[in-house]
């Protein structure tokens, strides 16, 4: 590779073209060279930044949608640098070709260097999460200028000096001014104007701006969508953009604005989770979930996306918490698995989750280890109560002694649970059968979960009574199919969504799995699975989904009215809160609860 070569491309492709030459080689020295042919897959697993030198490239989904095509000076991999998220892409070779590899730190030193670097690439991943929203999901994720920008703008006029504009920039805190004569817009003047044509000219601060000042500039209109923005910016290489409404100047768009505006989109907030060096910037960090709930609710997410969202956000500060516990402890001792338990691990969290986790650990919590992993669980739920995922009221938490185990000490536990099973033990113990690893050894994990489906496999005493477990509950629906409203302790009257409908749907479907061996645990791909096992009848199956996804999605709704009016999140719904046809629908759900329980019953306790 001629360094040289490299060196002089860069400096002709944006945004790398405003470095020195300094830097220029030094990103240099931190660049691979890779030939393709025609038909190659390009392998884009590692966390690093490629960039098309020569050929055509073409990007396809997880969904295998083409989402766009790499030509010379086109980027990779920016996606995952930012968020720390990968995506399920899949790039090939269409045209041979070369491509660069940037490495990561040398890519994020850049970045943090150079402030516009960092703002190029900030842009063009909200043009990518435009692309993938609309392959994905038509446009409710899209949000319009007027959805950001607020009317009002700081003008100045063109005859004013250089320096009346320095003053009103910094009373403003403001980085660019409208120009304006006769309320007419002529021109836009910014702190970089202020910098490379004034100062870096020497030019005096009496200097009239409209000698200084970007004439004719480019605008859009306050009623058109975001990303159309962020095109135009992107096109124009420009980082602000003055919004017009009815031919008049009404405010100034920037690329702030933009990134600011993406915040509470959950990969930005996230990779943001991820960036955090403290438990109080997690906690800052966790504030913005229910601005970002609020936003999904608007933009009509359904309840079972927005809870895998949720819960992808608990992994994230789980994850960023036992980090931070590691660093003030040092490294562990020994290889340890962190899992989640009910629906953390099934993926559908809520607003109002509590904690459910444990420690798994290769050796004996004894002696320092016992010291050392009670230190970290205790650093970790604390940290995730602070960020709003309350302490579990029954104790089901690393923190608590008797769940920090060995591989010896969980398998045991969980012999006792299959072997030699009571209604009573399983009632408390259903939910350890949902678990997911969030940090730590995921081959530590895999070697006691195979252990514990080959324990279920064969147990049909286990089943009787994981059945009649789940037969404890029934949904709230009386003889003449009238609602029965229950109390909760502030002697509000409604239906328990959760306990008398969401669980009992999911008990169901963990007892179907785990009697078949199944080992998906979200509840919803559980049913669609069983369906396709032919474990469950389709019609059956289609019911319960229907069921599930009712309650899930009334519950979500419940949140969002209970966030807006500064209520606690509850679970508990007050059925004429909601329309007519809402409430015909819940009871039908419930009628196919009380049918599937039925069913449940025939299947696995009838012969015990």
């Amino acid at each position: 590779m001629e360094v040289a070569d490299v060196i002089n491309f860069l400096a002709d492709t944006t945004p790398f073209n405003q470095l020195d030459n300094a830097s220029l080689s030094q990103l240099a020295a931190n660049i691979s060279v890779y030939y393709h042919q025609r038909q190659d897959e390009v392998d884009i697993s590692s966390e690093r930044l490629l960039i098309v030198r020569t050929g055509i490239f073409t990007l396809y989904s997880d969904q295998q949608q083409l989402l766009t095509k790499l030509q010379s000076g086109d980027f990779y991999g920016y996606q995952q640098l930012l968020t720390g998220l990968t995506d399920d892409d899949t790039l090939l070779c269409e045209e041979d070709g070369l491509v660069y590899w940037l490495k990561a730190d040398a890519f994020h030193h850049c970045r943090y260097q150079y402030k516009n670097v960092d703002i190029f690439f900030q842009r063009l991943f909200s043009r990518r999460l435009h692309q993938y929203r609309e392959q994905q999901q038509g446009s409710r994720f899209t949000l319009k200028i007027s959805d950001i920008v607020q009317q009002r703008k700081i003008a100045i006029r063109p005859e004013q000096s250089v320096q009346d504009a320095a003053r009103l920039m910094s009373e403003q805190r403001v980085s660019s001014l409208l120009v304006e004569e006769q309320d007419k817009l002529v021109g836009i003047i910014t702190d970089r104007d202020l910098r490379n044509r004034v100062l870096a000219h020497a030019l005096p601060a009496s200097t009239q701006i409209s000698q200084v000042m970007t004439r004719q500039p480019q605008h859009i209109d306050r009623h058109a969508y975001l990303y159309e923005a962020v095109q135009q910016m992107s096109q124009h290489n420009i980082h602000h953009l003055p919004v017009m409404e009815h031919g008049v100047c009404c405010a100034m768009l920037t690329a702030t604005d933009i990134i600011r505006s993406q915040q509470d989109h959950p990969v930005y907030l996230i990779g943001e989770i991820h960036r955090q060096t403290s438990v109080d910037g997690l906690e800052r960090c966790s504030q913005q979930i229910s601005a970002l709930a609020l936003t999904l609710s608007k933009q009509q997410v359904p309840a079972y996306e927005a809870g895998h969202i949720i819960t992808t956000i608990t992994d994230a500060i789980t994850q960023r918490l036992i980090f931070l516990a590691q660093q003030q402890l040092g490294e562990p001792p020994c290889v340890f698995s962190w899992l989640a338990f009910g629906s953390q691990a099934r993926m559908d969290q809520s607003l109002n989750a509590d904690q459910d986790n444990a420690l798994l650990l290769e050796k004996q919590p004894q002696g320092d280890i016992a010291d050392y992993f009670a230190a970290l669980a205790d650093f970790v739920c604390q940290g995730l109560a602070r960020c709003g995922i309350s302490l579990c009221p029954g104790n089901i938490m690393a923190s608590n002694a008797e769940l920090r185990l060995s591989l010896k000490g969980w398998s045991g536990r969980f012999a006792r649970w299959i072997a030699t099973p009571t209604p009573e033990a399983l009632l408390k113990a259903s939910i350890f059968f949902d678990l997911r690893v969030i940090d730590g050894s995921k081959g530590l994990f895999n070697a006691l979960q195979e252990d514990i489906f080959q324990r279920t496999a064969q147990a049909p005493l286990f089943w009787y009574h994981l059945a009649q477990a789940a037969l404890q509950r029934t949904a709230p629906l009386g003889f003449f199919k009238n609602f029965i409203l229950e109390q909760d302790g502030k002697h509000k009257k409604g239906l328990d969504l959760k306990k008398r409908g969401i669980s009992l749907i999911t008990d169901l479907a963990r007892v179907y799995a785990l009697s078949v061996g199944l080992h998906e645990i979200n509840t919803r791909k559980r049913l669609q699975q069983l369906a396709a096992q032919n474990v469950l009848d389709s019609k059956d199956s289609q019911n319960l989904l229907d069921a599930f996804d009712l309650l899930a999605q009334l519950r979500w709704e419940k949140h969002q009215h209970d966030l807006q009016q500064g209520h606690d999140v509850t679970n508990l719904l007050d059925p004429m809160e909601i329309s007519g046809l809402a409430r015909h629908q819940l009871k039908d759900s419930f009628a196919v609860i009380n049918e599937a329980q039925s069913s449940l019953k025939h299947r696995f306790c009838r012969d015990m």
